[in-house]
């Protein structure tokens, strides 16, 4: 697989266990609203170092995480995804209505407070009170709440975000 295919890949959840005799997979999805799965997307799996692709046959489950991939049909096979994180290509995600974006969009974003940058997007944590911004700056990371308090502006064209009210928050 071509590097550039890698790159496009995003982490949307693990496999927890096997469900039942004909290996279907039990899938903790990071995003619990999502229903991403109930699409008839492919999948992919890293083995060693190569991902692959593989397509989802059927699903059960409020937001389709248990799923039966078309080539696993026994839960000896199944065994072998148990614990292994997955992914699906950007691509594959649902189109969003304007002004809204998904998480891993600002990742690598260059973050400014005071016309000063500050840093990079490095993640996203998504915590129960809400999702916190991290940004690798030198050679520490520095944790912003991702609301509008500290938030002026994200500016897809040039990958940036702009802060604001942060000085508390980091020690520049």
């Amino acid at each position: 697989m071509s590097k550039s295919i890698s790159t496009k890949l995003i982490p949307i959840g693990r496999v927890s266990k096997v469900h039942g005799v004909r290996g279907d997979l039990k899938l903790f999805v990071y995003n619990k609203e999502s229903n991403l799965l109930k699409s008839k997307i492919n999948i992919w799996f890293k083995f060693e170092k190569e991902f692959k692709p593989f397509n989802i046959e059927s699903n059960k489950g409020l937001n389709g995480e248990i799923v039966k991939l078309k080539s696993v049909s026994d839960r000896n096979s199944a065994d072998l995804f148990k614990g292994k994180e997955f992914f699906v290509l950007r691509k594959d995600f649902p189109e969003l209505e304007d002004g809204s974006f998904y998480l891993n969009d600002v990742i690598d974003f260059k973050v400014y407070n005071n016309m000063l940058e500050i840093g990079k997007i490095s993640d996203i944590l998504n915590l129960p009170s809400g999702n916190i911004i991290e940004i690798k700056s030198k050679n520490k990371y520095i944790l912003i709440p991702m609301v509008d308090k500290y938030i002026e502006l994200f500016d897809f064209k040039k990958k940036t975000v702009i802060m604001k009210d942060i000085e508390d928050l980091i020690n520049l």
